[in-house]
């Protein structure tokens, strides 16, 4: 099925939706200048706007969500101008295929993540963004901005991991918020990812996250990989609570 949408703005866009192998495909077309870079623009914070005008999120959360449905989202610049993106997402079954009519409960999407995560960024557009990625994969996020906060959850309610930024400006870095979670939340050292938003320093601040093992995300990361740090700090939190139990 193909359409042209006519937006009242200069420029159109085709719409193509189609089926191909197991995939459902949805291909979207205009007649503009095209994409400047297609290989980045699903990353993270990547943005060819003015400052303050973009955050660099808004595709990459589209990415994370066909991600973890079993999709791929594509972007490149077609033959005769403009830019095309394509979303293709399996079948939810073969074609020509008998559709079972008694009413079942849906299968839980396999992947999703488990565990009450506490969520610590200063940004709030990078708060937003990481809570959104880590709800919509399963998990029950608590969000907090300052280290105060912070203290005041981690003692007073129960967490499985704390995903923080380990440079908070005016407030705690990564060594410092480890050393309290250990001296104050029995094991929650052992389950705690520190994210960074321009690297790590090579100094000090690297040795004693590699000598205690801790991981650590530099930005700009991938969702899948915030996922795939996120799950396995909440498996590992369940085996230790399952193995103290």
């Amino acid at each position: 099925m193909d359409a042209v949408l006519e937006t009242g703005r200069p420029g159109k866009l085709k719409i193509r939706v189609y089926c191909e192998k197991s995939d459902v495909c949805a291909q979207f077309a205009d007649d503009g200048p095209g994409i400047k870079d297609p290989k980045r623009i699903f990353d993270p914070f990547y943005t060819t706007k003015n400052v303050g005008k973009g955050t660099g999120l808004g595709l990459s959360i589209c990415y994370g969500i066909v991600k973890e449905h079993g999709g791929d989202i594509t972007a490149h610049n077609g033959s005769e101008g403009g830019a095309v993106i394509e979303v293709r997402l399996p079948m939810a079954v073969a074609p020509g295929a008998v559709v079972e009519t008694v009413p079942v409960a849906p299968p839980k999407r396999q992947g999703a993540i488990q565990g009450r995560v506490l969520l610590v960024e200063e940004e709030e557009a990078v708060l937003e963004f990481e809570h959104d990625v880590l709800a919509g994969a399963g998990a029950n996020v608590v969000t907090a901005s300052r280290s105060e906060d912070v203290k005041a959850r981690l003692l007073s309610e129960p967490f499985d991991a704390v995903i923080m930024s380990g440079k908070m400006p005016a407030d705690w870095n990564a060594k410092e918020a480890y050393l309290w979670l250990k001296q104050n939340c029995s094991n929650m050292e052992k389950h705690v990812l520190f994210t960074f938003s321009n690297g790590v320093e090579q100094g000090d601040e690297r040795a004693f996250l590699q000598e205690n093992n801790v991981p650590y995300l530099v930005k700009p990361f991938e969702v899948a990989e915030l996922i795939s740090h996120a799950r396995r700090l909440l498996q590992k939190a369940q085996a230790a609570a399952a193995s103290a139990s």
